[in-house]
């Protein structure tokens, strides 16, 4: 017999530590209620072995983008005691962090906070499997979902019993095509790993003996700006024998670009823009918004890391003059280069030779080839494993999913199609504040099966305005159970519920949203 929960949430990061904090204040609140609570068995699986936020990317000095009211709890309940300021009243540093004037956090004291508030979720009732993965979910007889995990250090696979999923995949890396098939190689890593494995690439490379390094930096966003100045700084002490270390920036673009953080552009990640972007009926309106506000987000560089791109290529200028000059000294600080306009044709990884990057430029076509001791791939994140797991087990066909699906497409439950023979699930509006026009496709789905034997590309799937996978209608004669369970989403729903979704903006206040539809 499985061990039954009410919950399982899949990983420990801040989107699932915000709902087990919601949680523990939902049992809070109800202790005082006649009925026990529906919800009182909960578990989180998470593949670490113990809490980390982001371990590669805690650069020194590095600032949050966000202001610290935006926390776990302080949008959804300003008396919570997992928010930030509790959080800083229990270390004994609320007024010195008032004392700074600065409303942005650093992201080492951030990442603090978390892993605070990750502690104090388990102190109060909520149990996390730590060095456990989810290998698969499965639909269990009785309706409900199997989920088994397995440990890391022993292999050993364990089912349990959920009555309610919370699938938060957090992102894996994303890479040039060119890097994914030499990914394994030592010289080559992603930003996520770069703290934790730079200082021993640097160390090998200097057994080598001692010389000028060229490091390469790919891409054009925050974690690529950072890490161009990370790596400057870094290299500095570094002897280079009689000539200069560097590194260089490849850049699709023509330049680094600012983010846009104004006060009414960034309304677009206040809670309230959510429900307006989820009851935009057209989904190309809502394509139409992301591509509108991409610059908060995407390949864009916080204007204070901006300023001291420039400033440190700008220094290099000033060093050039002097040393062109009558008896001037050569700077020996590693020499920042942009590589503007860049399009990587192949990566050559050739036994005992730099790796070699054959670019081609986006305007003059003109093809080079640039070689470096080591590549830093800061090219953001994909967030599709929620796919692939659903896809490789038959819950998937609950929602119209099965493994030949290639691209799904998350649409608004009201886009449900409907037609004589079928009508979309019920859902009850206590728990979904969905709206009640439907402007989705025509076609009909009549079962499971037909659904996915449609011409749909992609395939399209369907969630409620609180963060739930609506499963597709059955048909009656398909001799299937009654699908009890439910399955919920965290950080993968832009298309749906706008920018925000896959950001800390809105967590708070989202944790309460699906811990409310789970209690309704």
């Amino acid at each position: 017999m499985s061990e039954v929960y009410d919950l399982i949430g899949l990983g420990f990061g801040p989107a699932n530590v915000a709902i087990g904090g919601a949680l523990v204040e939902r049992w809070e609140a109800e202790k005082a209620a006649p009925q026990p609570s529906s919800i009182r068995k909960a578990l989180f699986i998470e593949k670490q072995d113990k809490f980390r936020w982001h371990p590669g990317m805690l650069l020194p000095d590095a600032r949050m983008q966000i202001s610290y009211l935006k926390d776990l709890a302080t949008l959804r309940n300003p008396s919570s005691p997992i928010t930030f300021l509790s959080y800083l009243h229990a270390h004994g540093r609320l007024l010195n962090f008032i004392n700074r004037g600065c409303i942005i956090p650093t992201r080492k004291e951030f990442a603090d906070y978390l892993g605070w508030v990750a502690q104090w979720v388990q102190d109060h009732g909520v149990e996390v499997k730590f060095g456990h993965e989810v290998v698969g979910l499965d639909e269990a007889a009785d309706g409900l979902i199997d989920v088994r995990m397995r440990a890391i250090s022993t292999g050993e696979t364990i089912v349990l019993k959920a009555k309610d999923v919370v699938i938060s995949p957090g992102g894996a890396p994303r890479l040039p095509d060119c890097v994914k098939p030499v990914f394994d190689h030592p010289s080559i890593i992603h930003s996520s790993t770069y703290m934790a494995n730079i200082d021993g690439i640097i160390r090998r490379l200097r057994e080598q003996g001692e010389r000028p390094l060229t490091i390469g930096v790919i891409g054009a966003g925050q974690s690529a700006a950072e890490i161009l100045l990370e790596l400057r700084n870094r290299l500095g002490p570094v002897p280079s024998g009689s000539g200069r270390h560097q590194v260089k920036m490849i850049l699709r673009k023509g330049a680094l670009r600012p983010s846009d953080d104004s006060p009414f552009t960034n309304e677009i990640f206040d809670p309230e823009a959510t429900a307006e972007w989820y009851e935009t009926a057209n989904s190309d309106v809502r394509k139409s918004r992301l591509l509108e506000y991409k610059s908060t987000n995407y390949s864009v560089v916080n204007p204070r890391t901006l300023d001291s791109v420039y400033d440190a290529v700008y220094d290099q200028k000033v060093d050039d003059g002097m040393a062109a000059r009558p008896n001037g000294v050569q700077a020996t600080c590693p020499r920042l280069t942009l590589l503007p306009y860049s399009h990587i044709l192949s990566l050559n990884t050739a036994p005992f030779a730099p790796l070699s990057l054959v670019i081609q430029h986006s305007i003059t076509r003109v093809v080079t080839e640039e070689s470096f001791d080591a590549i830093v791939c800061a090219t953001g994140y994909q967030r599709s494993g929620w796919v692939d797991l659903l896809k490789s087990s038959g819950l998937g066909q609950r929602f119209g999913l099965d493994s030949t699906a290639e691209a799904v497409q998350l649409m608004p439950s009201s886009s449900i199609p409907s037609s004589p023979l079928t009508s979309p699930p019920t859902l009850a509006t206590s728990a979904v504040s969905s709206p009640t026009s439907s402007a989705g496709p025509s076609t009909p789905v009549m079962t499971g099966s037909t659904f996915l034997d449609a011409d749909l590309q992609p395939r399209k799937m369907y969630i409620s305005r609180n963060y739930r996978l609506v499963p597709i209608p059955a048909n009656e004669e398909s001799g299937k159970n009654v699908f009890q369970g439910r399955i919920y989403l965290q950080g993968v729903e832009e298309a749906t519920h706008g920018l925000s979704d896959s950001l800390l903006s809105v967590l708070g206040v989202r944790a309460g949203e699906v811990v409310g539809d789970m209690f309704a």
